[in-house]
């Protein structure tokens, strides 16, 4: 009796975890990680701070949905910002934050106050600290309209997997930090005019909208378009790569321009898509540039480019042979491989039939 009644205890944790088992099972919703969260603590009065975890609900987060209005009003007074996991309400007008001028500006470092003392006297707006907003919603839009000036970015700025349903314009902004937009989607217009990038910029595998505008922006840091989607028109007009630029596996499907780039450092296009018009007018490639197993499918254009160091052109694939009036090139080879069009597969296609058809005849006829 005894050992009936120690066997019958040894088995109650097991029972217990079976039911426990079951009850996840039939029923995950009982079991459900409730949503998690955080917010500044001791950081709060120098960043604005909201994280909801990946169990939060969509319902969860729009119930706790930040207000643009907050934002801007953490932002003029200095505060930086940091979200995750969240939806953002309403416009962020950045050019509404106070100007100053470039001595007022405190906490900078010597380098970066040489940097923006060579703007001319002009003012700026600045955001102090961090620009973090991942893993969210922007639903309004982000925009910077100064004609004059700048709006200028002390800390990171992180948009990785945020997606933006209203236009994006950064343009005449000055980034101190780092900038990652990896994974984000922007669905409509997002512009970097006249941008200058400090300490270089990530964009791998990021969706661009109708319209993407890099036009007459400074890279001083490495650029990494690694993967990146552009559907829409596309512009690297007189864009200055100070290091290594890197597009490779990226895909242009409208028409792009890098015309008067300049590469100061390698520049990487291998594997590049471009479906429609590729024009590198007056571009100089000051270091190595590789396109190897890049497709033009439409027509290239590298007219008055410069190359001065041997280039891979040759290995790239051309619908339409490409423009070379009065470019510069170290390499004698003579680029043009063609990629057949659809006529012409289609031609191929059926002469293949047709020699499949003349052997069959042949060998019935013996």
């Amino acid at each position: 009796m005894a050992s009936r009644k120690g066997r019958n205890q040894s088995c109650r944790p097991a029972v217990w975890a079976l039911n426990l088992l079951l009850g996840i099972g039939l029923f995950p919703a009982l079991v459900q990680a409730e949503c998690k969260v955080e917010t500044g603590g001791t950081n709060a009065a120098a960043v604005f701070t909201l994280h909801l975890s990946e169990t939060c609900t969509e319902a969860e987060r729009e119930a706790r949905a930040v207000s643009a209005k907050d934002l801007m009003r953490a932002l003029a007074t200095g505060r930086g910002v940091d979200l995750a996991g969240v939806v953002i309400q309403g416009d962020l007008v950045l050019d509404e934050l106070p100007a100053q001028k470039v001595a007022a500006v405190k906490g900078l470092s010597l380098e970066d106050r040489r940097l923006l003392e060579g703007l001319n006297g002009e003012e700026v707006h600045v955001i102090h600290g961090p620009f973090v907003i991942k893993h969210s919603q922007v639903r309004g839009r982000l925009v910077n309209r100064l004609k004059q000036g700048f709006l200028v970015i002390t800390g990171p700025v992180v948009l990785i997997q945020t997606g933006f349903s209203g236009p994006v314009d950064l343009s005449r902004t000055v980034f101190l930090g780092l900038v990652d937009g990896s994974s984000a989607k922007f669905e409509q217009e997002s512009y970097f005019v006249q941008d200058r990038f400090t300490q270089g910029a990530m964009f791998s595998e990021t969706r661009f909208g109708p319209h993407a505008r890099y036009h007459r922006s400074m890279f001083t840091g490495p650029a990494i378009f690694r993967g990146a989607d552009f559907p829409g028109l596309t512009e690297f007009l007189e864009v200055v790569f100070e290091q290594d630029a890197n597009f490779s596996r990226a895909a242009f499907h409208m028409g792009t321009g890098f015309s008067g780039v300049q590469c100061r450092a390698k520049c990487d296009f291998s594997s590049t898509q471009f479906d429609r018009e590729a024009f590198f007018l007056f571009a100089r490639f000051d270091r190595a540039v590789t396109f190897a197993s890049a497709r033009f499918h439409a027509q290239s254009d590298f007219s008055d480019a410069t190359f001065k160091e041997p280039d891979d052109l040759a290995q790239a694939t051309f619908t339409r042979a490409p423009v070379l009036t009065r470019t510069a090139r170290v390499t004698s080879a003579v680029p043009g491989r063609q990629e057949a069009g659809p006529f012409s597969q289609q031609v191929t296609i059926v002469l293949l039939v047709a020699a499949l058809g003349l052997l069959v005849y042949i060998l019935k006829s013996k």
